[in-house]
């Protein structure tokens, strides 16, 4: 069992323990009321309030962990989500409606005061409050997950720097001596403008094939079988993706450079990067991911063969069979990164592997 596994199943436990635990106590507090004469009535509010604050802290402490370590998904993308910010609203609010009833049932444990009808009365209140925002949290989760109320992340301009320049620059044959021996005076070029079409032309395809390599090692595009134009979903949709089987773990390598556009969760796609290449006319998606690359985030910039990820069979991929989704798109403008015209990645990278060499 992975850590991403034990965290993600100790959150859902916290979740599952804590929703118990303010309802038992709810309940108890209610038996007290109706009849105070039942000193059982307290105890198990006691109870049910102690695993209410050992849930909370789980449910933080695992939430903070599987945030900021990037087990599930990059911290962009839960910075970037609408639904994420909701969720953590109204966990404050749970915590902030805690403070005087944790310590009010503190006090009553250590006998320092008798639970007075009237603060019974109002902690069973807040307790059913909680419950319902519990309720709701888990439902900002589960949107959260399903990528509902993404938020786009401004994409930062591609930056040339002078060692980009001097690879654009080097010819086949050509030595690092002879390529800093070109003229680098010369005035970075300008950021490339959206080009406003989706149409596929020569000098496109040829400068994609010369910049592309395969996004696994050691795979040969020749031996693989387009899957392109295969129908999925029943029949109701075409692929337009390349899928290239392999283990899970396998390290996922940028296949242009470029940079990174989203880093997104689907419930088809599972864990997924939209990269755009040098020349910010394609759009290269990878799916199915495993786990993003550790700290790969939106706007990443991206050499070829760059590590971004691992193969994983994540979203409707099936477990017994991982691998990478491959697509690749002509993009009018990489600003709206999940649109473009479908290119079938595999005869494209077999010209890039007869042009450059096995990479």
């Amino acid at each position: 069992m992975t850590l991403r596994l034990v965290l993600a199943w100790l959150h859902l436990l916290a979740l599952a323990v804590g929703l118990g635990g303010v309802w038992a106590r709810a309940r108890a507090l209610d038996d007290s009321l109706r009849n105070p004469e039942d000193p059982r009535a307290i105890r198990r509010a006691l109870i049910g309030g102690a695993w209410w604050g050992v849930a909370i802290v789980a449910w933080l402490a695992t939430g903070l962990w599987r945030l900021f370590a990037g087990t599930e998904k990059a911290p962009s993308y839960y910075v970037a989500s609408t639904a994420f910010a909701v969720k953590m609203a109204l966990f404050l609010i749970v915590v902030a409606l805690e403070l005087w009833p944790s310590t009010t049932l503190v006090r009553w444990r250590r006998k320092k005061t008798e639970p007075d009808a009237r603060d019974v009365g109002r902690i069973e209140i807040i307790s059913y409050v909680q419950c319902a925002l519990v309720a709701a949290m888990a439902f900002a989760a589960v949107a959260t997950a399903r990528g509902v109320g993404a938020r786009a992340t401004p994409a930062a301009p591609p930056i040339v720097t002078t060692s980009d320049s001097l690879r654009a620059s080097t010819r086949p044959g050509d030595t690092v001596a002879d390529a800093a021996s070109v003229d680098s005076t010369e005035d970075d070029p300008p950021v490339p403008l959206p080009s406003g079409t989706e149409t596929v032309t020569p000098a496109d395809v040829d400068l994609l094939t010369r910049e592309l390599a395969m996004p696994l090692d050691g795979i040969d595009p020749k031996t693989l079988h387009s899957n392109f134009d295969e129908r999925r979903g029943g029949g109701t949709r075409q692929h337009q993706a390349l899928d290239i089987m392999s283990p899970r773990g396998t390290p996922i390598h940028s296949a242009a450079s470029g940079r990174v556009l989203k880093l997104f969760h689907s419930i088809n796609g599972g864990n997924m990067v939209y990269a755009a290449d040098s020349s910010e006319r394609f759009v290269l998606m990878y799916a199915h991911l495993d786990r993003y690359a550790p700290g790969l985030t939106d706007s990443t910039r991206l050499t070829r063969g760059q590590l971004i990820g691992y193969v994983g069979f994540t979203g409707n991929a099936l477990p017994s069979a991982p691998h990478l989704h491959f697509a690749i798109a002509r993009s009018a403008d990489v600003k709206h990164w999940s649109r473009g015209k479908a290119i079938d990645p595999l005869p494209l990278l077999v010209a890039a592997r007869s042009l450059n060499g096995a990479r």
